[in-house]
């Protein structure tokens, strides 16, 4: 739309082929130049974009007219930094002004000349730079969603640490305390305050903490400078749109003060008090008050005027088709904006030429646009600001959950096993001694792999290792007196650490649900598909609905294409984990 006010130029100043060619050139760089991530490209294309812009004046003093310095403007305010930048579009703007009094036009061609730049200059460079902006604003969300994670797994992973460290510390503690006791009351008591400590700590770590309040959410740099960018340029474009009108009425030497001129002269005001009071409720994201009555009061300041032939209001009409596409419902504010443009065409066709026609409606809708693009921009900044803190909560309760996943699946077995053999202990200290004492030291040894276990999982990469959780899984249920037969192949790739954790929870199933007198645990690969088997007998009576550590595991399996299934006959439980070996994992596995 920026090209086609410029070819009415082109066309009102009769230009020559030379200023054709480079006004064309002149509008096809900005493009380049306007879109984001290409700042090299653009400090190269500016120069060249500003040579090409005033080179006809070489040949034509009045090729100015063809109004290509507005795409320099811009250039300008998006390549250059700091004030320089500003420097350059006040140079532009004072040689605008001084080739045109140097013709000898009349005042109002004087200030066009020297607006027109400015205004075209400031709506591109607001619309490709909020643009810019935006587009760093949606990249953020990515980064955001990323720390809100890594501070709640931190949290999270503080809290599992100081409950869990602590606790399995005083476990441990207690338990060669008690070694080193001789009386077996003294033996029987440390032993038991171990067992509650271990039993407490296993429900606790089962129920994650919710977090005490609303979760921070960093505020970004580039919410402010959207604001700050968007609002000058909206009032500055609206209040050089006001000097013109005034320069046009200034200009007219027909004006009579019975005029409908004058009478419009006295609805500016209300026009753009109007305008404003939308604007200031929109950029917030607000619907404007009264709106039922404030959008038809604008629109008559605008057109009553056309009942005495008065058709200067037209020259602002595409502010307010900006302000009808941000309130309007959608089905009706695009039609509503097109017929508003339309009527400023229709009176540039029948009072002068077609071509006159062309540019009043692509001008009032350019206009339109950038008054919907700045300020809807400006309103995203709001929702963006609530979209983050729902985001910060949604990522902070994923977070969480995986948390606590990890923390049932992976510090279940090591705190069951210290339950499971304290339990022991106390049962034998009455019949056997002896391997009470040995059982004790099972215990101390369980309690060493869970602070092993807390350390490896808030470790940055915490994965479990199959092949050791095979040979842990042995050592734990030989431990309790099961016969246990393994026959286990190596496996690689995203299976490997899942199928690592099923094993661990498995294993923690068979200790706290069975008392097994054989257990056997099968991985085999064939076909590009990997088959875990854990079976054993002992098997406690089905208590209804799954655990939540089988629920757990579905969960991970699916993740990365398998599947769990259980079967029970009698007093023996099967499970059984089928995966794909290479299948990429989409939630992965600490």
């Amino acid at each position: 739309m920026c090209v086609v006010r410029v070819c009415f130029h082109i066309g009102e100043a009769s230009a020559g082929p030379l200023t054709v060619a480079s006004i064309i050139l002149v509008a096809a760089l900005q493009l380049p130049i306007s879109l984001p991530g290409r700042r090299r490209l653009s400090a190269v294309l500016f120069p060249v974009q500003a040579v090409l812009n005033y080179l006809p004046l070489l040949a034509d003093a009045d090729s100015w007219r063809a109004g290509g310095s507005g795409f320099v403007a811009a250039s300008a305010l998006l390549v250059v930094s700091g004030p320089s930048a500003w420097l350059i579009v006040g140079l532009i703007t004072v040689v605008e002004g001084a080739m045109a009094s140097a013709l000898d036009r009349a005042p109002v061609h004087v200030y066009y000349a020297v607006v027109a730049p400015l205004s075209l200059g400031l709506m591109l460079y607001g619309l490709s730079r909020l643009a810019d902006l935006l587009d760093h604003v949606q990249r953020e969300r990515s980064e955001l969603a990323a720390r809100a994670r890594e501070v709640e797994r931190l949290r999270l992973w503080r809290h599992v640490q100081h409950l869990v460290v602590s606790s399995v510390a005083a476990v441990e503690h207690l338990a060669r305390q008690a070694r080193r006791q001789g009386d077996e009351e003294a033996v029987r008591r440390e032993v038991s305050r171990a067992v509650a400590i271990a039993r407490k700590v296993l429900n606790r770590v089962r129920s994650l903490p919710l977090a005490d309040g609303p979760i921070p959410v960093p505020p970004r740099d580039h919410d402010a400078r959207i604001v700050w960018l968007a609002t000058p340029i909206l009032v500055v474009t609206h209040m050089l749109f006001i000097g013109q009108s005034l320069f046009n009425f200034a200009a007219d030497e027909a004006l009579d003060p019975g005029s409908g001129g004058v009478g419009y002269l006295a609805l500016l005001p209300a026009t753009f008090a109007l305008q404003f009071w939308h604007l200031a409720a929109l950029r917030v994201g607000r619907r404007p008050r009264g709106l039922g009555w404030t959008l038809p009061a604008q629109a008559m300041t605008i057109y009553v005027p056309l009942v005495d032939g008065e058709t200067s209001g037209l020259l602002v009409s595409g502010f307010f088709a900006g302000v009808v596409l941000l309130c309007a419902r959608a089905p009706v504010s695009w039609p509503l904006c097109v017929a508003i443009c339309g009527i400023a065409a229709v009176e540039g066709w029948l009072t002068r030429t077609p071509l006159l026609a062309g540019y009043q409606f692509c001008s009032a809708l350019a206009t339109a646009l950038a008054v919907y693009g700045l300020t809807r921009l400006v309103a995203l900044v709001t929702e963006l600001r609530r979209t983050r803190a729902e985001l910060v909560e949604l990522v902070a309760l994923r977070e969480r959950l995986r948390v606590g996943r990890d923390v049932h699946d992976l510090l279940g077995r090591g705190l069951t096993t210290i339950v499971l053999h304290g339990e022991l202990t106390l049962r034998l200290l009455d019949t056997d001694p002896s391997r009470a004492m040995g059982q004790l030291d099972q215990v101390t040894q369980a309690a060493r792999a869970a602070l092993s276990d807390t350390a490896r999982l808030s470790a940055p990469d915490g994965r479990l290792s199959l092949a050791a959780e095979v040979d842990s899984a042995r050592a734990v249920l030989e431990s309790i007196g099961a016969a246990v037969r393994i026959d286990a192949t190596a496996v690689l790739g995203p299976a490997e650490p899942v199928l690592a954790v099923v094993l661990r929870e498995a294993v923690t199933n068979v200790l706290r649900h069975s008392t097994p007198g054989e257990c056997l645990v099968e991985i085999t690969v064939e076909d590009g598909r990997v088959r875990l088997r854990v079976a054993n007998d002992g098997a406690a009576p089905a208590s209804g609905e799954p655990s939540t550590g089988l629920r757990s595991l579905r969960a991970r399996l699916a993740a990365i294409g398998g599947e769990l299934t259980t079967t029970r006959t009698g007093d023996r439980f099967e499970l059984l984990a089928r995966t794909p070996v290479d299948h990429e994992d989409l939630t992965p596995t600490r």
